[in-house]
């Protein structure tokens, strides 16, 4: 019976395939083996069946994607549920912040970051979008593809800001996932607000996001198949596409809550420093030299 269903056509499939009898098994046997690893393609009404394809991705690729989604998912729903806990650690950073300062300037900075820190807690539909975009910008930064030709050796890149105070968060770090709800998978350098980054080595920008009040990085690629995040920015002073030379400022630190390029996943003025290689996230700190980390901080 033929549907009247107009565009679609349910017209039978006629096979006719004559094969001595005692070899049918093994031959059909074979047909099924080749259809599926796609040497052999069934043309059907309307074009060919693969059965390696699904929808022009692999299976593997769609499982991949759907565990990559449920992953994010869920952590959204984890800082979600730590909105409240978040923003008030927010609000902590710059009271800790206002005690160390005694210039007026400084004072009435902090003052203007709380302000505008708790308008956007009084509101809880501006505080939740804030949150989430500060995250999916987070996972943008993390997530850029890059070109991967190569190795590189340990110790090879500079530190982006000097750690004059040690980190404030390590990579993976178990308290910052607690607190944020969250993998953190980059290093915190600690450094004053308005602090000149400088590219740890030569390479090129790859992307420059200033996101207003959410999160504002800078994304720099390098030969050898390394790729170097720098988070929290308050401006830049490239622009994608820009060559860079190692130690050449690419733009200023930031972090501080309330203030441009925080976002709302912060821990008070700092440099967030993440690096890819070969398409992972890994631990900066392989690639940095740890004496230029004070002894008595480490």
């Amino acid at each position: 019976m033929r549907s009247k269903e107009p565009g679609v056509d349910f017209s039978p499939m006629e096979i006719r395939i004559h094969i001595p009898r005692p070899m049918l098994m093994i031959t059909a046997a074979t047909l099924v083996v080749l259809w599926y690893t796609g040497i052999l393609e069934i043309h059907w009404p309307g074009g060919p069946l693969r059965g390696d394809v699904i929808g022009g991705e692999t299976p593997a690729a769609v499982i991949t994607d759907a565990r990559k989604d449920i992953n994010r998912q869920q952590v959204t729903q984890a800082v979600l549920a730590q909105r409240e806990e978040i923003l008030r650690y927010n609000v902590e950073v710059l009271e800790r912040e206002a005690l160390k300062t005694n210039t007026p300037e400084d004072i009435e900075r902090l003052r203007e970051a709380r302000t505008v820190l708790l308008s956007v807690i009084k509101d809880r539909d501006q505080s939740e979008k804030l949150l989430l975009l500060s995250l999916q910008q987070l996972w943008d930064a993390e997530g850029t593809l890059y070109r991967s030709d190569g190795m590189l050796g340990d110790r090879v890149l500079l530190w982006p800001v000097k750690p004059l105070l040690g980190l404030s968060a390590t990579f993976e770090d178990a308290a910052y996932e607690k607190r944020f709800g969250f993998p953190h998978h980059a290093i915190d350098i600690p450094t004053d607000q308005g602090t000149e980054i400088k590219a740890p080595a030569a390479g090129v920008v790859l992307k420059v996001a200033l996101n207003g009040l959410g999160y504002s990085y800078i994304v720099l690629e390098h030969e050898n198949g390394l790729q170097t995040i720098f988070g929290h920015i308050t401006d830049a002073t490239v622009k994608t596409g820009d060559t860079v030379q190692a130690g050449e400022v690419i733009g200023h630190s930031g972090g501080e809550p309330g203030t441009l390029g925080a976002g709302l996943t912060t821990t008070g003025p700092h440099l967030h420093f993440a690096v890819r290689k070969d398409g992972v996230l890994v631990d900066p700190m392989q690639f940095l030299s740890r004496t230029a980390i004070p002894h008595e901080v480490q």
